[in-house]
């Protein structure tokens, strides 16, 4: 397995393109939009492609072997503790399933996509006492928690500059916010998150709804997933207007 240099990300697009699942995250490494790592079998002879996006999803395209799996499986489980973030890998391959399966330390779980299937996104009603904003610099340092945009973008300036995000607040505070985890030319995935002491004020859905409203002026298409357990997403989802059209098997390390 070679590291691809990151000014040859564009050359692994048409691979990108041909990943099943949340490609947007392969795309964004592909296309230049968002931080990752390209690996290869081989720089001359490419017949595989991994993508590993800054926010820890990857994904594998084209022909690849149990050499290339184990490989894979050499970066996930970290044992010399050089990659700092996350890997999980999507695919839903049976024969990637069951190699994984068999190994230790890995965890083999799933991963629903949605799609969006309504072409005008409606008007919300802001309680009172709230604002919806745009992510600004000031905002962005306000924004504490799981899933914000330092989940998936190396650093503000990028994330300023390439992407987009909408913030409830109140009383000076960050209550809810949704912004674009994964950006490329087509698609934007969204990411949420409300703050716990906020939650069940349909903040949720009023932040996630402006960026929809935005993906869709961009002339691009609104993305969204969720891990399986995750009832709240899926039940957000539909309440959006998005239909469940897949699942793929997620790969990760055990947590410990």
């Amino acid at each position: 397995m070679v590291k691809v240099d990151c000014q040859n990300h564009f050359e692994y697009i048409h691979y990108a393109e041909q990943c099943k699942y949340g490609n947007v995250y392969p795309l964004s490494i592909a296309e230049g939009y968002q931080q990752g790592d390209v690996f290869v079998n081989s720089v001359s002879n490419c017949k595989t492609a991994l993508f590993w996006h800054y926010s820890g999803f990857a994904s594998i395209s084209g022909e690849y072997d149990e050499s290339f799996l184990e490989a894979v499986y050499d970066i996930i489980l970290d044992k010399d503790k050089i990659n700092p973030r996350r890997f999980i890998l999507f695919t839903d391959d049976e024969q990637t399933k069951s190699f994984f399966s068999n190994r230790e330390s890995i965890d083999v779980e799933r991963r629903y996509f949605y799609e969006y299937n309504k072409s005008i996104n409606e008007a919300v009603d802001l309680p009172q006492n709230c604002e919806l904003m745009p992510v600004d610099a000031e905002l962005l340092s306000k924004i504490k928690g799981r899933i914000t945009p330092y989940f998936s973008w190396d650093n503000a300036d990028e994330f300023l500059s390439k992407g987009k995000g909408y913030c409830i607040v109140t009383d000076g505070e960050a209550a809810a916010w949704a912004f674009s985890a994964a950006v490329s030319s087509t698609e934007i995935d969204i990411g949420i998150e409300t703050q716990e002491k906020y939650q069940h004020r349909g903040f949720a859905a009023i932040v996630s709804k402006a960026m929809i409203k935005y993906v869709l002026e961009q002339g691009k298409t609104p993305v969204w997933a969720c891990h399986y357990k995750n009832i709240a997403s899926a039940k957000l989802a539909d309440k959006l207007g998005f239909d469940k059209v897949a699942e793929c098997f997620v790969i990760k390390r055990k947590e410990d």
